[in-house]
């Protein structure tokens, strides 16, 4: 039997993560660069300086893995996109909030890119990626902690038993006596509303520095939905007297210096609301009240447009990047 050579060229599926990954991590340097310049505790810079290491190692190894195939690198982000000493926009305290969540995104896109990954190099290296993000994500949660700066999920206190679902009103949600909501639809509430939170207080500061007008009257549109979305997802909480995360907007400056360019800011806003959409699936999927279901179903969509929308927007002003394409065999017969 003929054996397999796993270590050919790598596949489109492998090529569009790592193609991805780089241009992610070099808008990641950015960030972080600017986050650490100005960080004055202690804690919350060795973080960031780890984070900064890790997102620097990987822009190396994802550069290697294009090369050796001959692969154009991407542009992504540079130094001139951000200005590293502008004036604080964050404390320090919102940077390690930041940092948490943008590692739980870190966390499930690594999942998602083994799982289609099938070259040994390719897998050995997600799967380290995988492990370094675990180890950052464990750090900045105990950082949290001890500050008291992480929102627990809500506890429940009442006696549990164990049971079965024996009557089809359990999945009610408009008409008659509905159930409580349970610990799952708690868990996908008070996550999104978290990863909410985020996008909000970004969106706040990118459309407080921003140059272009089109850009901030989007950042501001973007923040009213996210606001919307953020009390939707509270009432499913409130109901049951269960509490929301907290909001983080106090722990903005006043500073109107823009750190990073307008197409860097846009891009990172469209990324995160384009990346809503499967936390949003995540939790219909899992939901089992049917007015939480559709809750989801309708917030999926209204993100699902603005994220667009802002994908449109930088089109427009030629700020992002054409992704790996197969070959339009068409178009070569054409020309011929």
């Amino acid at each position: 039997m003929e054996q397999i050579n796993h270590q050919e060229k790598i596949n489109a599926s492998e090529y569009g993560i790592i193609w991805s990954q780089y241009v992610n991590d070099s808008m990641s340097r950015c960030v972080l660069r600017y986050l650490l310049n100005d960080a004055k505790d202690e804690d919350t810079r060795a973080l960031l300086q780890f984070a900064l290491q890790l997102s620097e190692t990987h822009i190396e190894r994802t550069k290697q893995f294009l090369t050796q195939e001959n692969y154009p690198i991407p542009i992504g982000f540079t130094d001139e996109d951000v200005t590293v000493n502008a004036p604080s926009l964050f404390t320090d305290t919102f940077k390690v909030v930041y940092l948490q969540i943008m590692t739980i995104h870190g966390l499930t896109r690594y999942a998602g890119a083994t799982s289609v990954s099938i070259r040994e190099d390719v897998r050995k290296y997600l799967i380290e990626c995988t492990s370094q993000t675990l180890e950052l994500y464990d750090r900045v949660t105990t950082v949290a902690l001890s500050k008291g700066i992480l929102s627990k999920p809500p506890t429940l206190n009442n006696k549990q038993k164990i049971d079965f679902i024996r009557k089809q009103n359990y999945l009610t949600g408009w008409f008659g006596k509905r159930r409580p909501i349970n610990a799952i639809e708690i868990s996908g509430a008070h996550l999104n509303m978290q990863k909410t939170m985020v996008k909000m207080v970004l969106e706040l500061v990118f459309s407080q520095v921003c140059q272009s007008k089109e850009v901030r009257e989007y950042f501001e549109r973007a923040r009213k939905l996210c606001k919307r979305h953020f009390h939707i997802l509270g009432l499913m909480l409130e109901e049951e007297n269960l509490h929301e995360p907290r909001i983080f907007e106090s722990e903005v400056t006043d500073s109107t210096v823009p750190p990073f360019s307008d197409k860097l800011m846009l891009f990172h806003i469209a990324t995160l609301l384009s990346a809503a959409l499967g936390y949003y699936g995540e939790a219909l999927s899992m939901s089992q009240r049917r007015d939480l279901s559709a809750d989801y179903a309708r917030m999926n969509m209204e993100i699902a447009l603005i994220a667009e929308d802002g994908m449109n927007l930088l089109i427009e002003n030629g700020w992002i990047e054409q992704p790996p394409l197969a070959t339009e065999h068409q178009d070569l017969a054409k020309d011929k």
